[in-house]
């Protein structure tokens, strides 16, 4: 019989709720995409299978040399657990935990009686690494590998990977077409040309997992990619899950015109207001021409304390309002980012930087604020330091972190009318703008729901009415009907 390995995607919450496919678990592709050829891989996705449990169940078997899980900081983790109890019931198969919260970390994850092993950092080469060592039965000591269930010990991680050196995501494990989705009426396909940002702002886990770097294929490796996976997928819109898509300005517009030829538009994640004022008027007439559909900028806050001092933001709100001046009623989408509780921030400072995403709304109509987010201090960053050295109560064991959503305020469980506050002004921001018109998803009962929501929400947050808010309830009825 051969060997069989078990990969299992956990719910994300609601990271994916705007859109009618979830995002291809590519982190889970990477990672298998060096194991041996020999080993077969069983892959689980519970966002798309109802019953995920029996399915989790009927893949394991006397072959299976183990499963990995990889998961974030927060709702992920109480999915992750959940599968990993099905897999301790079923038998002795171990479990490899990775992805971003075990890699921020590892040696609590590790403690956890529902992991066996935890890789740190980028699994693409020590993944199957791993797999091996335990498919031969050889004692596990590998860089970046934590073994878990009695003394927990590890070793660092090895050197950040070349990505031009990888073999890149096995998309051919899964069903694509169970996420290709629609944005704007066409088929868009996730890809990842970068990894990381050289960036230094004090909430991002990327100073962690990422150390701080950013790391790039070649242009002419991205597009030759591209060109093949179009073939096999048919689709006319890249989404680029790139943290800073400018960071090489040459490399990004090299890319573009690649796509552009192909006849191929594309969707930009990661952009900041540093590259925009890198980008001169005609950049940003080619950038249109070329087909881009959207690209995101993290704004953040409304005050220039907390956006430069506190975060390490790069430029003032004056310099951020006249970039998006710049990015007004262009044919592409403009997708702002906003954070609110910030740790020791004022209510008036919170109530700037609702302003601050009304008045980009009301600025022009191709500027989208999908939410406003709670602030989620994750492990390692700078403000989670901060934090930790005032002595807040930060979870003890992995499960603890399941509760740390964008959705919920964290910081103020001894002051619960702010963070009753805060996750009022999250859930009215969902409905602001028209990203449900961008996104094929919902159906005619959830569209007319947030069109006739949309006015009542923009005078709620206007003028500050956020209690009672009954809605809460109706929406959650309906998102359960149509999701």
């Amino acid at each position: 019989m051969g060997r069989n390995v078990v990969l299992f995607q956990p719910c994300v919450g609601d990271m994916d709720e705007f859109r009618d496919r979830p995002t291809p678990p590519l982190g889970l592709l990477s990672a298998a995409s060096h194991l041996d050829p020999a080993v077969e891989v069983r892959f689980i996705d519970a966002r798309l299978e109802r019953d995920w449990r029996g399915k989790l169940r009927g893949a394991l078997d006397a072959a299976t040399v183990a499963v990995g899980i990889t998961t974030l900081t927060g709702g992920m983790i109480r999915s992750a657990a959940m599968a990993a109890r099905v897999v301790r019931e079923a038998g002795v198969v171990p479990i490899i935990w990775g992805g971003v919260h075990p890699s921020l970390l590892p040696r609590q994850t590790a403690s956890s009686e529902l992991v066996d092993y935890v890789v740190e950092g980028e699994g693409d080469l020590v993944f199957g690494a791993l797999i091996s060592a335990l498919a031969s039965g050889r004692r596990v000591d590998l860089p970046g590998v934590w073994c878990g269930r009695g003394e927990v010990r590890g070793r660092p991680r090895e050197a950040l990977l070349k990505l031009d050196d990888l073999a890149g995501p096995r998309y051919e494990l899964v069903d694509m077409e169970r996420y290709i989705g629609l944005y704007r009426d066409k088929r868009w396909f996730f890809y990842q040309s970068s990894r990381g940002c050289p960036f230094r702002c004090a909430y991002c886990y990327n100073n962690v997992f990422n150390q701080g770097r950013w790391r790039a294929k070649s242009a002419a490796r991205v597009l030759a990619e591209i060109e093949t996976l179009r073939e096999r997928y048919s689709f006319s819109t890249v989404y680029f899950l790139d943290d800073d898509f400018f960071v090489d300005k040459r490399r990004a517009m090299t890319i573009l015109r690649g796509l552009r030829e192909m006849n191929l538009s594309s969707v930009l994640q990661g952009v900041d207001i540093k590259a925009m004022t890198n980008l001169s008027d005609d950049e940003l007439d080619f950038i249109e021409e070329a087909g881009v559909e959207r690209l995101s900028i993290g704004v953040e806050s409304g005050t220039d304390r907390i956006r430069t001092s506190l975060l390490h933001k790069w430029g003032t709100l004056e310099t951020v309002r006249h970039q998006l001046g710049r990015l007004a009623e262009r044919r592409f989408l403009v997708l702002l980012t906003f954070i609110i509780g910030f740790p020791g921030e004022t209510p008036e400072e919170t109530r700037r930087t609702i302003d601050l995403a009304l008045w980009a709304l009301s600025r022009a109509s191709n500027f989208r604020v999908p939410q406003l987010y709670n602030f989620v201090p994750y492990p390692g960053t700078e403000l989670y330091e901060l934090l930790r050295r005032r002595g807040f109560p930060f979870p003890g064991d992995l499960e603890g972190w399941g509760r740390y959503e964008w959705d919920a305020d964290i910081l103020h469980d001894h002051d619960q009318s702010t963070a009753d506050y805060l996750e009022r002004i999250v859930f009215l921001s969902k409905f602001l703008d028209r990203k449900l018109d961008d996104y094929g998803f919902g159906g005619p009962l959830l569209r007319a729901a947030y069109r006739g929501y949309r006015p009542l929400a923009w005078l709620r947050m206007r003028g500050d009415l956020t209690a009672p808010l009954p809605e809460r309830a109706a929406y959650t009825i309906i998102r359960r009907v149509v999701g």
